[in-house]
């Protein structure tokens, strides 16, 4: 039980720390929270110019995701531990408490969970992400197919249906998050002028 709880604290911390914000404000001396859409995502990082800084915190978010989520399967094998884990990760990275639970959206991270809880399935979404990605250069579309292509070799290779739908909602919730912040994102705009 003890053990059980160190790995989910695990999760949330990990989850928590603002790679994107950090790497805003160590090269451009800049609050995200204070520019652009408001939001403390590498989506608004790139708003300040620098794609190589955006890849660099996109990865740091997934292989956060990834990492904090091996190291919640390494300590226990109790699967509602890990799912939970997996939820944390997220929940970390949407509420960090050191920025006043004002985190980034999730997607990132969530795909570093997806990757460590079905590791082929994985490897097969982050290719058609990306691939999708910089074919079509919006994120969206990225996001989607990747979630696509995991549904399907996980259906077709892996068959662990407990955590593809575990997945699955993560990745809903993660797009609710990202349709309500770009609703007050506008709403914020249209009541401003």
């Amino acid at each position: 039980m003890a053990i059980d709880i160190l790995a989910l604290l695990i999760a949330f911390l990990a989850g928590s720390v603002p790679f994107s914000w950090l790497l805003a404000r160590y090269r451009y001396g800049v609050d995200l929270r204070a520019t652009g859409d408001g939001n403390v995502g590498s989506g608004n990082l790139l708003h300040l110019g620098g794609i190589w800084l955006v890849v660099v915190a996109t990865i740091l978010d997934l292989l956060k995701g990834a990492i904090a989520l091996a190291i919640v399967l390494a300590i226990t094998g109790d699967e509602w531990v890990v799912l939970t884990g997996g939820g944390l990760v997220i929940a970390g990275h949407v509420l960090p408490p050191w920025l006043a639970f004002n985190g980034g959206r999730g997607a990132s991270p969530a795909i570093g969970v997806a990757w460590a809880l079905l590791p082929l399935s994985g490897l097969v979404m982050l290719g058609v992400g990306l691939i999708v990605l910089v074919g079509t250069r919006r994120t969206v579309v990225g996001i989607a197919a990747a979630v696509i292509a995991l549904v399907a070799v996980t259906l077709a290779i892996d068959g662990n249906a407990g955590r593809l739908l575990f997945v699955v909602v993560l990745f809903l919730v993660v797009a609710l998050k990202d349709v309500f912040d770009r609703f007050q994102s506008r709403r914020g705009r249209t009541t401003a002028k």
